[in-house]
Formats: C-alpha cells, sequence, structure tokens
C-alpha cells in the first residue's frame, strides 16, 4: 500500500504545465535545456537582443521563453527590468492584417497591464508555499526571494504606466479600453510604452502565439509592416512548424529583418529528461514523505535509469508528450502493483496502437509536406471533400492531426503522433 501511495504522489505533478515565471514551482521544476534562458536572457537583457525561436509543438518553446524571463528578473543588475508576455488573442481568428494587428497590440496592452496586477497575486503566491513540505516549502520561497524585488518594482512601474493610460484616454479603466471598439490600439501600445521606458523601465517581451495565425502570407505580411516595432524592442518570439514541414521561406525571410532565428532543439539527453522528470515526482512524493532524503531515495528507486532512457527513446524532443507517457507509465505500474515504473510500463500496449486506414495514410502523408485546408486535401487525392471531412475528424480524435482556424479557413496539420502513426504502416508494409 505504502508503495502504491508512492506511485499516487508522483505522478501528482508530472504533467502540471509551467506557462508563466509566477507559477509558484517555476523556480523548482523548470529545466533550462542546454542552457538557452540563462545565455539568451544574457543578450536580451544586457545587449538588447531580439531573438526568434521555432521548433515543433510541445518541445516547449512556450516554458523556455518563460525561462528567459525568470533569468533575467533573477540575475540581471538592473533592478527596472519589465517581463511582458504577450499571448496573442485572437490570431486564429484574424483573416487581415489589420485584425491580426489590432489582436497583437491589445495584446501588448494586456501584456503589461498582467505585469501591473502582479503585486496583488504576491502574498497568494507567498501563502501557497506553506502547503508544501518544509523543504519544499523553503526551496519555493527562496526562489521567490530572487525574483520577487525586481518583479514588485515592475508591478508598480506597470501599475502607474496604467493608470497614466486612462487618464489621458479619459477612460473609466484599462478595461473600457481594452473592449473599446474606436480606439487605436497600434497608437496606445506606443504611447503607454514610451511612458514606461521615460519611467525607467526596461520592457523584455516575450511574444506566444502569434504564428496561429492560420495564413503564412498575413504573417509574413505582418512582420514586415511591423519591422520598426520590434526593432525597438528586447524580447523572444516563438514560431511553430509541423512534422515534414519546415518555417515557410517567405516568412523566416521576414522575421530575419527584425531579429536573429534559431531552432529550439527540446529534450535531448537523458540528463535532461532525469532532470525534468525527477524534479516533478520529488515535489509529488514530497506530500507523503516526511524526510528530504527519504523522499530523494524513493525517487531514485521508482524511475531506474533504464527507464528514463526508454521515455527519452519513445518521446523526446517533445516535452509535453514525455511528461504524459511518464504520467501513463506510472498509471501502468500502480495497476499492475508494481513498485517501480519498468521500460515495459513507457511502451503502449498492442491493443492501444492504431494503424492508419488507406485513406487515413494517404492524408497524413499530404499533410507530411505542410498544413493543408480540406478542400486542397480533397484536391490533391481526387476524393469528395465529406469523406475527407470524415477522415479527418477521426484523425481528430486520434491526435494524428491538429486544426487551426474554423470554417473556410481551417488547416489541418500532422502532429508527432500522427507521424509515428505514418511510420507504423510503413514499417508493417
Amino acid at each position: 500500500m505504502t508503495k502504491s501511495k508512492n506511485l499516487v504522489a508522483v505522478q501528482q505533478f508530472m504533467t502540471r504545465e509551467l506557462l508563466s515565471y509566477e507559477d509558484e514551482l517555476f523556480g523548482l521544476l523548470y529545466c533550462d535545456i542546454g542552457n538557452f534562458a540563462s545565455q539568451r536572457a544574457l543578450k536580451i537583457a544586457t545587449q538588447n537582443r531580439r531573438i526568434s525561436i521555432y521548433g515543433v509543438r510541445g518541445v516547449g518553446k512556450t516554458t523556455a521563453m518563460q525561462g528567459v524571463l525568470w533569468h533575467a528578473l533573477s540575475t540581471s543588475k538592473d533592478a527596472k527590468i519589465m517581463p511582458i508576455t504577450v499571448t496573442v488573442k485572437g490570431a486564429r481568428a484574424a483573416s487581415s492584417l489589420r485584425e491580426l494587428e489590432d489582436a497583437f497590440y491589445r495584446s501588448v496592452i494586456s501584456g503589461i497591464w498582467e505585469v501591473a496586477e502582479f503585486k496583488k497575486r504576491e502574498n497568494k503566491l507567498k501563502k501557497g508555499a506553506q502547503k508544501y513540505a518544509p523543504w519544499i516549502g523553503r526551496k519555493i520561497t527562496e526562489a521567490f526571494g530572487i525574483v520577487f524585488p525586481p518583479l514588485a518594482l515592475a508591478s508598480d512601474l506597470a501599475e502607474n504606466g496604467i493608470k497614466w493610460l486612462v487618464g489621458k484616454l479619459k477612460q473609466t479603466d484599462i478595461e473600457s479600453i481594452l473592449t473599446s471598439t474606436t480606439i487605436d490600439s497600434t497608437h496606445v501600445a506606443d504611447i503607454l510604452i514610451n511612458r514606461l521606458e521615460e519611467t525607467g523601465a526596461l520592457p523584455i517581451f516575450v511574444i506566444d502565439e502569434l504564428d496561429k495565425v492560420a495564413s503564412d502570407t498575413l504573417l509574413s505580411d505582418f512582420f514586415d509592416g511591423n519591422q520598426s516595432w520590434f526593432q525597438g524592442k528586447r524580447g523572444i518570439l516563438a514560431l511553430t512548424y509541423t512534422f515534414g514541414e519546415s518555417i515557410k521561406k517567405t516568412v523566416t525571410s521576414s522575421v530575419r529583418r527584425l531579429s536573429t532565428v534559431e531552432m529550439y532543439q527540446g529534450v535531448t539527453t537523458q540528463e535532461e529528461v532525469e532532470k525534468i522528470i525527477r524534479s516533478r515526482a520529488f515535489l509529488g512524493i514530497s506530500q507523503i514523505q516526511k524526510e528530504e532524503n527519504a523522499a530523494i531515495q524513493a525517487i531514485q528507486e521508482i524511475f531506474p535509469t533504464d527507464t528514463i532512457k526508454t521515455i527519452l527513446n519513445v518521446s523526446a524532443p517533445n516535452t509535453y508528450l514525455m511528461l504524459e507517457r511518464t504520467y501513463e507509465a506510472i498509471q501502468k505500474a500502480i495497476e499492475s502493483k508494481s513498485k517501480i515504473v519498468m521500460p515495459e510500463h513507457v511502451f503502449r500496449e498492442e491493443t492501444e496502437i492504431k494503424i492508419p486506414t488507406e485513406l487515413e495514410y494517404q492524408i497524413l502523408k499530404e499533410l507530411s509536406k505542410g498544413r493543408l485546408s480540406p478542400t486542397k486535401i480533397a484536391g490533391r487525392l481526387d476524393k469528395a471533400s465529406s469523406s475527407i471531412v470524415r477522415a479527418l475528424k477521426g484523425m481528430m480524435n486520434k491526435n494524428w492531426i491538429t486544426r487551426v482556424g474554423v470554417g473556410k479557413r481551417a488547416y489541418y496539420s500532422l502532429t508527432a503522433r500522427g507521424d509515428a502513426a505514418t511510420k507504423r504502416l510503413e514499417r508493417s508494409r
């Protein structure tokens, strides 16, 4: 029973997402793969650089960018760094350059507002550490103790900036500005940032979700038309590509005019996998283990080296799939009444493995060349649109493909699981 409790506890934090440097556990669970964040934070914060990273979905780009903010806050000597996360809401639905620009600049304003709201969450975050084991609570407090001072100052500067903006535009509050249909979002974002810089703030922008726009041409036009805004900023931008499809040349060419462009490799070594999994497992088991050394020993026993190596082999470089696979492996160990997670628990049972039908295989092969609309797929395969739509729906349920956009602007892309399904059929022939 004790061993089962250990496995259940280990499973608890395995798939917890780390999407913000403000997460109470970010300093404990974040793994700086290949020193990516620490090296890029130095370039961005002190050398005023702009970097764009690209990689497949699930490889950990969002978390890595948040890691850049964490390192900038915890190591920079300049106390007035202001970390601004710009999650571009509405990019997927944008059908014109004007709509995309409006979505982007409203998200910039929202990102600054989020910084201003930090001090309201500060006490809640500090109190959150008290619910963990004493040695875990101490580590959380120590980690946050490094970033709290500069973040609190950034929050004050952002709050003053937001109040100034509301007064200048003669509005009741920031919400009325963000929901207004008459404001020029580009102008408002610019005057707010200028105000912050005049008060000594050094904004660092992390830009995510911008590439969810359905059209590569629209995305390229956005970068071309807004170069001057990006070139005056410090920050990092994420771009996504699907299996079998590189970033379009037009997009890459446009982005290179405003930043360096590099691939984010994700998890590639056993050491990285071990650190990620065991740190999460350690946090979970601390809920029932009274001593830190006992918790460390339990984790080492639960995850033998061979199991870690197997997880790497079947999941890397996709961090999302790696953690999902680990969660499922723990569940299988519990169900089989095993005391530890064995390599055989990592593999799926044969009954779970699905082989694509011939039509599904043909669609997957087309999507391996790049994202396509149902109409394009039907045209290339000379099939009825209705049968293509039915097949796409079934493959979505199997997580073999993913969709961007809706209706006539919907585009489908291959996922890691879809790529694996294609290869399974090819090996079986």
